[in-house]
């Protein structure tokens, strides 16, 4: 799982929604972990787990940027990620490291050590139930377990799942086989004049017709799905700042592309796995008294437009000492 996910992050994508959202999480994604933000003791320790390259990481940061708060938060990965930048870069009061290829089953962190458990479209990727038992180990009594993940009912799957469809698709495969051919018939490009052999050779002219009537396969099919798995994109830079690549360059584009494809598949599927819905959720929720933990709220989150995002969860570690030395 984290080598294709190592290659998304390494394309430098703030979020898990790649092109689809071009900065940070914005609006109900965001608005949403102020209060828990706010929230923090000072000198605080944060573990945020499925941390991509830091997108929750440095909104807490940028939420905390004025305040005279100081802590720190470790953002863990399975995959390679790296810090994305950000106008608080230099915030002197809040330190960020992201950890690489770091577990969330088995953290690096001392027991009873840390404040604030967070994860936002990360933790539901992993083994759950060997997580949340991690987290319970991890987080000091009254510390704060908050997540946000994946409802498998949400826009989020329901637009991922047409991707999915899309890219099963045989239009796709024949498209990719047939831009080889083509690459191979325009054979060396190097002038306006080869430009023109290309536009009366009929087996060329025969291959661009198969490229176009599946691409409108394609686009009928389902037009946004089209868009959103990047094959426009690919096949237009094929034609366009591709067309004087030699041939080899041509070859290691469109394997490049059938890689994003395949990659993509991988990715979209274990989203789609991933994710909660109600008696996956109420399983989950059932173990949390086995871990002393107490569900303090869990809710869908919907955006503006009132369509469904993910579920929203946030538990404490409950206090033990505390109650049994009020008891005697």
């Amino acid at each position: 799982m984290n080598n294709h996910w190592s290659e998304y992050w390494q394309q430098g994508h703030t979020t898990s929604f790649g092109e689809a959202l071009s900065g940070n999480y914005e609006g109900v994604l965001k608005n949403v972990w102020q209060p828990i933000f706010n929230s923090l003791p000072k000198g605080f320790l944060v573990v945020d787990v499925g941390t991509g390259n830091g997108s929750l990481p440095l909104l807490l940061r940028d939420e905390l940027s004025a305040s005279e708060l100081t802590g720190r938060i470790f953002g863990v990965d399975l995959a390679e990620v790296n810090l994305i930048s950000s106008p608080n870069q230099t915030s002197h009061n809040i330190d960020i490291t992201l950890m690489s290829n770091t577990s969330s089953e088995q953290l690096p962190f001392e027991a009873s050590s840390v404040d604030l458990y967070i994860s936002q479209f990360g933790f539901e990727y992993s083994n759950v139930e060997q997580s949340f038992n991690e987290a319970a180990r991890v987080l000091k009594d009254d510390g704060q377990f908050v997540i946000v993940f994946h409802h498998s009912g949400s826009m989020i799957l329901n637009r991922n799942r047409s991707i999915l469809t899309l890219i099963a698709k045989e239009e796709v495969h024949l498209l990719i086989n047939c831009l080889v051919k083509m690459a191979n018939a325009m054979g060396s490009v190097n002038s306006q004049t080869d430009v023109e052999r290309i536009k009366k050779d009929l087996q060329c002219e025969n291959i661009r017709a198969e490229v176009n009537r599946l691409i409108t396969s394609l686009v009928m099919f389902d037009e946004a799905a089209t868009q959103d798995c990047g094959l426009m994109s690919f096949v237009a830079q094929f034609f366009k700042a591709g067309l004087f690549w030699p041939v080899t360059k041509k070859l290691e584009f469109i394997e490049f592309m059938a890689i994003q494809m395949d990659t993509l598949k991988i990715r979209l599927t274990e989203l789609v796995n991933a994710a909660f819905d109600e008696t996956k959720l109420a399983t989950f929720v059932g173990k949390f008294h086995q871990n002393d933990f107490m569900l303090n709220e869990l809710k869908v989150l919907k955006s503006e437009q009132n369509e469904v995002l993910g579920w929203y969860l946030h538990a404490s570690k409950l206090i033990y000492k505390i109650e049994k030395a009020s008891i005697n």
